[in-house]
């Protein structure tokens, strides 16, 4: 069934180096930073429908804490995902909600933890690519 082959254990894929990419937001939580204020972290995916390197490869730990002096992140954020100017959210959860599968360009940059590299969101811009499409998969596309 299964045979263990250390030579087959390697990454493919490529370090996120600092640039653009297409994104979509994938993913987000609720948490509370290590200052007692309320946060979402953000998750991304880059975009594998559009071509640039590192498709399909994840960006995470994307921190937007609530706080008056961090609130420009939120209003950045939602510029990016093109939330219509003047829109208002009754609580960060809704904001989540509104923010998640929304087409963005990041820009990003590294940071370095445990003597590791990460990539890391610096900001956050309107997308240039289209819209993903939606995949419409029907009871006959699937064999089973």
């Amino acid at each position: 069934m299964f045979k263990v082959d250390h030579t087959k254990g390697e990454s493919t894929f490529e370090q996120i180096k600092p640039g653009e990419y297409e994104a979509t937001v994938v993913n987000y939580e609720q948490k509370v930073s290590s200052t007692g204020k309320n946060m979402v972290v953000v998750d991304y995916e880059i975009r594998s429908d559009v071509d640039q390197p590192c498709q399909g490869q994840k960006i995470l730990f994307d921190n937007f804490v609530v706080a008056d002096n961090t609130l420009w992140r939120f209003q950045q954020a939602s510029k990016a995902a093109q939330f219509p100017d003047g829109m208002e959210f009754s609580n960060y959860k809704e904001w989540a909600d509104a923010f998640l599968n929304k087409p963005v360009r990041l820009v990003v940059g590294e940071r370095e933890y445990n003597g590791k590299k990460f990539a890391e969101v610096k900001s956050l811009k309107v997308s240039e690519a289209s819209a993903p499409t939606e995949i419409k998969i029907s009871d006959d596309d699937v064999p089973f």
